[in-house]
């Protein structure tokens, strides 16, 4: 429900925008859009316990610590990193800014 809500809007700014030569404002967007969502899913989780079943169905074997859930800095903790990786933003089909060509104006007007 996260991805269908955010893709037409993620789509339409990246399509206005992509003229210009924005890659790495494109990256460092998907990477706060990517923690965002970490942390709404971290915050609907409510309870450690639930990133811990998380990180052992992807095959974590290491101890956890008890974190809590619902702070903006746990969003770029290492186990939450691992317990919803980018490649699960590819699996509830989040558009990836990073996939758009950019900079075609900067290709009409270089010399």
């Amino acid at each position: 429900e996260m991805a269908r809500k955010l893709n037409p809007v993620l789509r339409g700014w990246a399509n206005y925008y992509r003229l210009a030569n924005c890659r790495s404002i494109f990256a460092k967007l998907m990477g706060w859009i990517r923690r965002r969502l970490r942390m709404k899913q971290m915050r609907e989780w409510k309870s450690y316990k639930q990133l811990h079943k998380a990180l052992r169905r992807r095959g974590y074997k290491g101890e956890f610590r008890k974190i809590s859930m619902t702070r903006w800095r746990n969003s770029t903790n290492t186990l939450a990193n691992m317990a919803l990786p980018n490649s699960w933003f590819d699996e509830i089909g989040l558009i990836n800014l990073g996939t758009y060509k950019t900079g075609t104006l900067s290709f009409y007007y270089e010399r």
